[in-house]
């Protein structure tokens, strides 16, 4: 002790254990702001580098066989694809094929309408028919004694039809439809009368040169007629065309270039027993083929 005073040790660094600093926590470097000048362009390009390859020999193969597999699938929606169309082209062609189709006009028996070689497109879904006879059960329904029922509309005087031919049905006619079922027709003194009346006919090609009749149209039957009276194979020479024959309308006509356009198909009546009833000037009829 000195001057009353301890004396004490000099401290030394390993005197006292000082706990060790701590180190502080890492500061992560901030995320640079995108320049919204640069465009960022995203590859569909899976491959690895050639001198990169992370598996295995044997998983490296396994990879390759993966990576087959779309092309695969890609293959097949293909063909399901081509498939589809196919079968939607072949009920497309089924369909026009059933509502249209084309005819070659032959010979001059519808001179001065049509000519020959003339082609035409035939409308056969205006004479569509429908059995309804499938509504019989409906209480307030009947279909009558002929279930089958024109959808739209049936053949009428003033119709050109193609129709196939009654003794030969392999060959397809076109003539005009000139009385229905149920009227008479009589042809005398160059002058067609329907039940009695004259009817008027701008379309032909001279007046009658022949007689027939007084003869009534059967039912489902018609009277048809070329439009060169006199050259001409048709109902006066051959008798009643039915309806099971008639094939379509004609409605288009589209070669030569010439002649397109639609076919004259006018909804003609019987004149009124007041109207004159002379012949038209007779016109020198063509040779008939």
């Amino acid at each position: 002790m000195e001057n009353g005073r301890e004396q004490f040790p000099e401290p030394t660094p390993d005197t006292y254990n000082w706990p060790e600093p701590e180190t502080p926590p890492a500061v992560p470097d901030p995320v640079p702001e995108a320049d919204p000048k640069v465009e960022f362009v995203w590859s569909t390009d899976t491959s690895s580098p050639a001198s990169f390859s992370p598996l295995g020999r044997a998983d490296a193969t396994g990879v390759t066989i993966e990576r087959k597999a779309p092309l695969s699938l890609r293959l097949g929606r293909l063909a399901r694809d081509l498939t589809e169309t196919l079968i939607l082209a072949l009920l497309i062609f089924l369909a026009v094929r059933a509502t249209v189709q084309n005819f070659r006009v032959e010979g001059s028996s519808m001179e001065p309408s049509l000519h020959d070689g003339q082609y035409l497109l035939i409308n056969k879904a205006i004479y569509f028919k429908v059995n309804l006879g499938f509504l019989d059960f409906l209480p307030f329904f009947d279909s009558g004694d002929d279930p089958y029922q024109y959808i739209f509309r049936a053949p009428r005087r003033g119709d050109v039809v193609v129709f196939r031919f009654p003794s030969q049905p392999t060959r397809d006619f076109i003539k005009r439809i000139v009385a229905e079922p149920g009227e008479t027709v009589e042809i005398k003194e160059g002058l067609l009368y329907i039940d009695g009346r004259v009817l008027k006919e701008p379309y032909i090609n001279g007046p009658m040169h022949y007689d027939f009749g007084p003869v009534t149209v059967p039912p489902k039957h018609y009277f048809v007629l070329g439009d060169n009276r006199n050259n001409s194979y048709d109902s006066h020479s051959w008798g009643m065309l039915s309806e099971e024959h008639i094939i379509g309308q004609a409605w288009i006509s589209y070669l030569p270039f010439s002649s397109f356009g639609l076919v004259s198909n006018p909804d003609i009546d019987p004149l009124g027993s007041d109207e004159p009833a002379t012949p038209e000037p007779t016109v020198a009829p063509e040779a008939a083929p």
